[in-house]
């Protein structure tokens, strides 16, 4: 009965109001299932309304796999597009995404597996600023994103996987990585990015972790340019286990001016920054000012830079 109230709620809203476009759709669904093709038709409602934004946050508890139409993925009107969900029934993309108005697009919990998915799948959207993929379920395929206009990127692979991702974004400025790391490689070494972050995290079961490291470093090498460097604590525990690769591998960085260690609140009190990883940021680079790590690790900090001579105060 529930189910039927809510399904002619939205049908007779839908009937009712007028014919003009809509700008801003929002849907949250704490059990996608029961509601399935009442979503479905709202979604095709909205691309027929040439909607402009359209956020869908799901959950999915068992049944029918997840999926969307796919006039979602050809619609010409949409300039902002987020589908997130909260379990890990991964989003099926469709061979190509074709939405040439599309500047913003977030997706959590998407899968490359299936003989459908392309390593091209985002070629289609040549506006493209802004790219979050959060959680992505990975196979052996490569991930290929190329985007003239691409100004932020943000990814993050929920396991680890002997493919690579390709990036092709002449103007991007940011590049943000959490997660399990796969190999990442730019078809330039871009000046343009001058804003990295990783949050890396071991897998639970790696066979090599020095060649894991060594996947980290070799990352590092893609991004010489960058200004503003922010690592988490794990992914200096990474480095950590290998402090020696760190050294041999000459980290690039030289125009780094800013180092931050992002430090979660309950680890301020077991964290300690390894010095020898410290100190080799702040010798690579001429320009360094400052090195953040919290309030909790800047006097510690504070002292490193000052007796080495580059840092004077922050």
């Amino acid at each position: 009965m529930k189910m039927c109230s809510f399904s002619n709620f939205i049908s007779q809203v839908l009937f009712r109001r007028d014919s003009y476009d809509l700008v801003k759709v929002c849907v949250q669904s704490p059990n996608y299932n029961p509601h399935a093709s009442v979503l479905a038709g709202l979604i095709c409602y909205a691309v027929k309304h040439n909607v402009q934004h359209l956020t869908f946050q799901l959950n999915f508890r068992g049944g029918l796999p997840f999926s969307l139409p796919q006039s979602l993925y050809t619609c010409q009107s949409l300039t902002s597009l987020e589908l997130k969900r909260n379990d890990w029934m991964a989003i099926e993309l469709p061979t190509l995404l074709a939405c040439r108005a599309l500047k913003s697009l977030h997706l959590s919990h998407f899968s490359m597996a299936g003989p459908n998915f392309e390593p091209t799948a985002f070629s289609g959207c040549p506006n493209l600023e802004t790219l979050q993929l959060f959680d992505i379920v990975p196979e052996s395929e490569n991930l290929c994103i190329n985007a003239d206009k691409l100004r932020s990127l943000v990814l993050s692979f929920a396991l680890l996987i002997d493919g690579k991702v390709e990036i092709y974004a002449p103007r991007l400025t940011t590049f943000k990585y959490s997660g399990i790391l796969p190999m990442v490689c730019l078809t330039d070494n871009l000046a343009s990015v001058d804003d990295v972050y990783f949050d890396i995290r071991t897998p639970r079961f790696i066979h090599n972790e020095e060649e894991y490291v060594i996947r980290l470093i070799n990352t590092f090498k893609e991004f010489p340019h960058a200004k503003s460097l922010t690592l988490s604590t794990s992914t200096i525990k990474v480095l950590s286990k290998f402090p020696s690769l760190v050294v041999q591998n000459r980290l690039p960085f030289a125009n780094l001016k800013h180092l931050n260690i992002k430090i979660k609140k309950w680890q301020r009190k077991r964290f300690e920054m390894p010095a020898c990883i410290l100190n080799y940021f702040l010798n690579r680079s001429s320009v360094l000012k400052y090195a953040w790590i919290t309030k909790w690790q800047a006097m510690r900090v504070l002292r490193i830079a000052i007796n080495l001579g580059f840092v004077n105060s922050f």
